[in-house]
């Protein structure tokens, strides 16, 4: 009995002591398990990347380390958007303030002047002018960057509906009729009587807006614009065509861009926010544009619209 009984407690003993045994390797293990993973954290902390992971072997501590160095690169993708975004709220603060430097150094300027008491008449009344212009062109700058804004933010539903396409080539040509005739511009609109397209009738009549605008602003007196349209099997082309100063063609691309204008252009009022405006009107209706200019030889416009209705979002 008593032999059964030292048996029985030599087996409990056996078995604590291979208890304990696989308690203390699981607590190694355990440990170093944890010791490289905060080494691993450490080294992505301190910008070391991974190059000190093993992520070829089949272990736990291998497929944890791959876990951070995806973590790490979501990361490091994000802080790249982050600056990204930062540079460009940066860049758009800077470009606003350029362009609303030198109207209100007028405002200021003439309402300075304006006080005089000694002014003619005359004289007050020009600065008034002055001044009215320059009231107008900072409501104007306003509204275009509230216009850019909401395009950007996605705060507008662009809603496409069959449209009379002649009728709406003839609106965009009538918005810079009083503009065209101050420069004798005469304005052709081509394009047939039956004409249908889907779109947004208000913001396809304003992209075609800024590029006629752009069109009369950089055209000579006496000279034309054509504004033509042509059915293609996907999509419709409206074209804009002047004979003004052309682009540089290192600047073909660059004339999207918001704020942008050309050197040779700085004389000529204008925001350099139009064609940019454009572009993100013309995205939202899933259409695209094509520019065609030769220097010192005129420049054609091309926007593509699809002929059928664009799916819902």
């Amino acid at each position: 009995m008593m032999y059964r009984v030292m048996l029985i407690l030599a087996f409990v003993l056996l078995l604590a002591a291979a208890a304990a045994g696989i308690w203390l390797d699981m607590r190694r293990k355990y440990i170093a398990y944890t010791e490289a993973v905060c080494g691993s954290i450490d080294d992505l902390l301190a910008g070391k990347g991974t190059a000190g992971f093993r992520l070829d072997e089949d272990t736990l501590l291998s497929k944890t380390q791959m876990k951070l160095k995806y973590l790490n690169e979501i990361t490091a993708a994000a802080a790249r958007e982050s600056e990204r975004q930062k540079l460009e709220v940066q860049g758009v603060v800077s470009d606003i303030s350029h362009q609303l430097k030198t109207p209100i150094a007028n405002v200021v300027m003439y309402c300075d002047t304006a006080m005089n008491p000694t002014l003619s008449g005359e004289e007050r009344r020009r600065c008034m002018e002055v001044l009215k212009g320059q009231v107008a062109k900072l409501d104007f700058l306003v509204q275009s960057m509230i216009r850019m804004s909401r395009l950007e933010q996605n705060m507008i539903t662009l809603r496409p509906e069959p449209t009379d396409l002649r009728q709406l080539m003839e609106d965009a040509a009538e918005s810079v009729a009083v503009s065209a005739e101050k420069k004798h511009i005469c304005t052709e609109v081509d394009c047939p009587e039956d004409a249908v397209l889907s779109c947004d009738e208000k913001w396809t009549l304003e992209a075609l807006f800024n590029i006629l605008d752009n069109a009369v602003k950089y055209s000579p007196e006496g000279s034309r614009i054509r504004i033509c349209s042509e059915r293609m099997e996907i999509y419709t082309k409206i074209t804009v065509e002047d004979e003004g100063i052309g682009i540089s063609p290192e600047h073909i691309n660059d004339v999207c861009r918001r704020f942008f204008r050309e050197e040779k252009a700085a004389k000529t009022e204008g925001l350099g926010i139009g064609l940019y405006l454009t572009r993100e009107i013309l995205s939202r209706e899933t259409g695209y544009l094509k520019i065609r200019s030769k220097e010192g030889n005129g420049t054609a416009v091309s926007v593509y619209l699809l002929n059928e209705e664009p799916s819902a979002g």
